[in-house]
């Protein structure tokens, strides 16, 4: 009796255990002076977009999150009933606790109750976001106040100690690579008079990339915009390639033999990052075209996608600055037959435009404006609307990558570019330049 008592109990357990102790989500919401009659969870989808993943229920306890399986691991929004975002939030692996909010306004309100994790994040982010705006003050009145330099550098110091005094004792912990990616570089007493570079070269170096789930939060999109548009935006083009190919690499680096999947997806949200970032930028693009979209796999890269950058890249090369600008003849708006070849001029200006164009009207009237100011200069006006039934002004377009209008080319007397995309109102300080 006893052995088949021993077995019920062991099929009893062997059936149920694992569904009594699978985790629930089980996510309380309250916020007050805020009547709507349900919340939305929001993942996100892409840096400027988000899906819906869940809405709470409704009950005498209150707005509750329920699923039967937990949330991916990563940072969510809460959204109210219009589906606007009210707050950010971390969901951690404990997914079972509740948040009650007096202000929404006010960080030191968030009161959150069984989730540690979920709890020290709102703590972080206050502190960090408290930190920042002090930081900006202090920044903005540098020139006035010398001191407010020292005392930036305290702020920052004394923020990483405390995201250093947070234990987590689960290495595996999202937090663990949230507080990562919030910490300050601290530029070392050596190198303050060159504090800029040092920041170049090691903005990323207490980071890791290798947590996927990154890609569920704008953690590394805020950190890629900071270091490319506060860092990079006056260096070299050679200098920013090889940052380039330093954090292209970096999620995969120090592999021999197996490099987990889960890294190609940071490494090719980088790439695309990049690819995004640096579109109208011909050297960076051709860079990335040949050495990574013409001969890695890629997520979200089809076949088709690949023969058009490929071939984008290889009509960049055609007219980047400092080469010979492709020939071309067109018959213009008014019926004369124009051939570059055969124009002699000190400087010639493509405009490529279309009629209905408001930005290409106003443009077109600076460029009157220069012409009766600069006297060895030939403007051409290329109609490519597809009102314009031309073929040969069509291939043009598709020669110079004239992908919106206006668009405007300088040329020398060579016909090499000088520059390329640029405003009408810019055109005269690029011929003086030169």
């Amino acid at each position: 009796m006893n052995s088949i008592f021993k077995r019920i109990l062991l099929i009893f357990f062997l059936t149920f255990a694992p569904i009594a102790l699978m985790s629930q989500v089980k996510i309380r919401v309250e916020i007050e002076n805020l009547d709507d009659s349900l919340f939305y969870l929001l993942k996100y989808k892409s840096d400027k977009s988000s899906i819906i993943i869940d809405t709470t229920s409704v009950s005498l306890k209150g707005k509750t999150f329920k699923n039967k399986t937990n949330y991916p691991e990563g940072i969510y929004i809460l959204a109210d009933n219009r589906r606007q975002p009210l707050f950010e939030i971390l969901i951690g692996k404990d997914q079972k606790f509740s948040i009650k909010v007096s202000d929404l306004m006010k960080n030191d309100t968030y009161m959150i109750k069984g989730s540690k994790e979920t709890s020290t994040y709102f703590d972080i982010y206050s502190k960090t976001n408290y930190n920042q705006l002090y930081i900006k003050a202090l920044e903005s009145e540098i020139e006035y106040f010398s001191d407010n330099i020292r005392k930036i550098d305290s702020i920052k110091l004394n923020h990483n100690k405390y995201l250093e005094s947070i234990k987590i004792k689960d290495r595996n912990s999202f937090l663990r690579t949230y507080i990562e990616f919030n910490k300050e570089i601290i530029i070392p007493q050596e190198y303050k008079s060159n504090s800029e570079q040092y920041i170049i070269d090691h903005y990323f170096d207490h980071i890791s990339f290798r947590d996927v789930r990154i890609l569920n939060t704008r953690l590394l999109k805020n950190k890629l915009d900071d270091y490319f548009n506060n860092y990079m935006s006056e260096q070299s083009t050679d200098v920013i390639l090889q940052k380039i190919d330093y954090l292209i690499n970096k999620p995969t680096a120090g592999f021999r033999d197996y490099i987990p999947q889960d890294l190609y997806k940071i490494r090719d949200y980088i790439l695309w990052y990049l690819y995004s970032k640096y579109f109208d930028n011909d050297l960076i693009y051709i860079h990335l075209s040949d050495v990574y979209f013409s001969k890695l796999e890629i997520n979200n890269l089809t076949q088709n996608i690949r023969n058009e950058i490929v071939k984008r890249a290889d009509i960049l090369r055609k007219i980047t600055i400092g080469h010979l600008s492709p020939t071309f003849s067109y018959i213009d708006d008014e019926g004369n037959q124009i051939d570059l070849s055969k124009i002699d001029s000190e400087n010639t200006i493509l405009f490529f435009y279309k009629p209905d164009c408001q930005k290409c009207i106003r443009e077109k009237r600076i460029l009157g404006l220069i012409k009766n100011r600069q006297e060895n200069l030939t403007i051409l006006y290329i109609n490519i609307s597809e009102e314009n039934y031309s073929k040969v002004s069509q291939d043009i377009a598709v020669q110079y990558d004239i992908t919106t209008t206006p668009s405007i080319y300088i040329l020398d007397k060579e016909k090499r570019i000088i520059a390329k995309n640029i405003k009408a109102e810019d055109i005269e300080f690029h011929l003086i330049k030169r």
